[in-house]
């Protein structure tokens, strides 16, 4: 899909004014102002503790920014949406809430995923002339109003006061808030979603979850026959109901509430999909299963050839292995065979491996291990990127002294790198976590900083230590008096700007890296110091560095003055041509 296409879809999508509110200015700090006063009465009220309290206020929430993720299987590929809450003011406490709730859901419809389906459904034997029928809600997420999810609160109130300490009026305005906050940027235009909450907010499959089952409960209770089978996956439903009676189940379906509508799907000559399932209704009106791709899967997974680690790839062919042969009740040993063989070898897998794998994994059906003992002591995962040979060889060597951590490979190059962003390019002086470069005004010194708060918010209390110090020059003090002395001990940029008399170009600030983990920061900061040329920064904020950087960071540092030379020889090389 082109970039033009994509923004055109998600322009109109976004203009439903019945789904989304525009709005005036950016509400965030509204917003975290509430979130932050929420978890204070928590703490207060010694529902939570303060380590708690202090996890779910934020100072530095930032508008979500929306995308629109094709649904491939559907004709003129329409956009889901989709926005990633993790910096919206409500983030942890919509997990706090949505963790509540979910506890007191006992999930009696629901089909946790295919294995325990196929299980279930290979046990089922319809009555006479019932059929199987899939219902599906039309974009379930955004058509969930409030006041739906209020009242089923309420009603569930009993179970869910068994999880928490906390009264139905203070957890029915938390709630409450939770679902206002689902606001987004796009293009640089705030909106708020009218009904429920969007998909990437963690409260809202918690929310769809309550919502279905209370509906399911409801359309029971009003129809006079019985379900033989009716299952539940998030919003995707399969039921065995009569022949004669599918047009009024779905009505009572539909008429449950005017946002919330299903489609229908009935079973084709027996045969109907679910999940990665087909159900296949056998003459004595048992159900089989096979293994399901739908018309248009490509069929690709990790291919054999790709730049990960030998284990993931037969990691990922085990599991595809084990898929297929479970689910295939309704073929043929041979036929499961030619399916693996021929989705595998799609992926560039060879044939012996193939071969291997899945008569290891007959040899697992006849005689299966215990897979229930566990070690003494609590297994601890860690990730490592993948480097060839050097990665799999460093975890042999970690394995044996350290035979309690599991690393898993990861790559460096993923889909998300290599493709433009969909998303609203997110300001620099609204970013948080990262490393930054300040450029001195007066010479080719630069400084480079660490933050977890929002740049801005650093970047000004920089901007007032150096107006201080320009306010002290203007009153005639040197770098002898006390009050200056004070300021040139904070940081090694006001000590450059008191020593030489310079001022640093703080519109100038750039990003230079980021991370998510808060403790990967201080490392990144101090390789970055390194290897900047004529930093300011203290030989003292480089002292913790291990010496295992010093090689990796000297390459580094040479390539990239080479790589300067090289641009600027370039661009000399040019000009002398254009002036002759």
């Amino acid at each position: 899909m082109k970039r033009d296409e994509y923004e055109s879809k998600m322009q109109r999508m976004i203009d439903d004014d019945e789904t989304y509110l525009k709005l005036n200015r950016d509400p965030t700090a509204g917003y975290q102002k509430r979130n932050n006063n929420f978890a204070k009465c928590l703490a207060d009220l010694k529902l939570i503790d303060r380590a708690t309290e202090r996890r779910m206020k934020t100072y530095k929430a930032t508008a979500p920014r929306i995308y629109g993720a094709p649904k491939a299987h559907k004709e003129g590929l329409p956009l889901r949406p989709v926005v990633p809450c993790m910096t919206s003011p409500s983030y942890t406490l919509s997990q706090f809430v949505g963790k509540i709730i979910q506890k007191s859901i006992t999930g009696k419809y629901n089909a946790t995923d295919s294995y325990t389906f196929c299980e279930y459904i290979n046990s089922v034997q319809l009555p006479p002339d019932y059929v199987l029928i899939s219902l599906d809600v039309v974009s379930l997420f955004t058509c969930i109003p409030k006041n739906l999810v209020i009242r089923d609160v309420i009603h569930n109130w009993e179970n869910i006061k068994q999880h928490t300490d906390i009264n139905l009026d203070l957890f029915l305005e938390m709630t409450e808030f939770c679902i206002d906050c689902s606001y987004f940027r796009f293009k640089g235009q705030f909106y708020r979603q009218v009904f429920d909450t969007a998909m990437g907010n963690p409260l809202s499959p918690t929310i769809a979850d309550l919502v279905m089952e209370a509906l399911l409960d409801n359309v029971v209770a009003r129809i006079d026959f019985p379900f033989p089978v009716l299952k539940k996956y998030v919003d995707d439903l399969m039921l065995a109901v009569p022949k004669d009676k599918i047009e009024e189940v779905r009505k009572i379906f539909n008429e449950y509430n005017e946002k919330i509508q299903f489609t229908v799907e009935v079973e084709e000559n027996g045969k109907i999909p679910f999940l990665d399932l087909l159900l296949v209704r056998q003459p004595d009106q048992t159900i089989k299963t096979e293994w399901y791709m739908k018309p248009i899967a490509s069929g690709r997974f990790l291919n054999y050839h790709s730049a990960h680690s030998i284990k993931q790839k037969v990691n990922v062919a085990n599991n595809f292995i084990r898929r297929v042969q479970t689910f295939s009740t309704n073929v043929d040993t041979a036929t499961t065979r030619d399916i693996i063989t021929t989705q595998l070898k799609l992926n560039d897998y060879p044939t012996t491996m193939i071969n291997r794998l899945i008569d290891r994994s007959r040899e697992r059906q006849v005689n299966p291990t215990n897979e229930d003992v566990t070690d003494s002591e609590e297994t601890i995962y860690r990730s490592m990127v993948q480097v060839g040979q050097l990665s799999g060889n460093i975890q042999k060597i970690l394995k044996k002294d350290y035979p309690n951590v599991t690393i898993s490979s990861k790559n460096a190059k993923t889909v998300g790198n290599m493709l433009p962003p969909v998303k609203d390019v997110e300001d620099k002086n609204s970013r948080s976590n990262v490393i930054y470069n300040i450029p001195c005004a007066d010479c080719p010194a630069c400084y480079v900083g660490m933050t977890t708060n929002k740049l801005q918010t650093r970047i000004s209390s920089h901007r007032s230590c150096s107006n201080r110090l320009q306010s002290l020059w203007d009153q005639g003090k040197t770098t002898e008096d006390v009050e200056v002395a004070q300021l040139r001990e904070r940081t090694a940029l006001l000590d450059h700007s008191a020593a030489n008399h310079h001022v640093f170009a703080f519109d100038r600030t750039r990003i230079v890296d980021s991370s998510f983990k808060q403790q990967n920061l201080h490392i990144l900061e101090t390789c970055h110091i390194v290897n900047t040329h004529n930093t300011v920064n203290k030989r003292t904020d480089t002292d913790n560095l291990s010496n295992t950087y010093a090689g990796v960071l000297h390459t580094l540092r040479n390539n990239t003055r080479s790589e300067a030379v090289r641009q600027t020889d370039e661009s000399l090389q040019q000009e002398s041509i254009q002036s002759e």
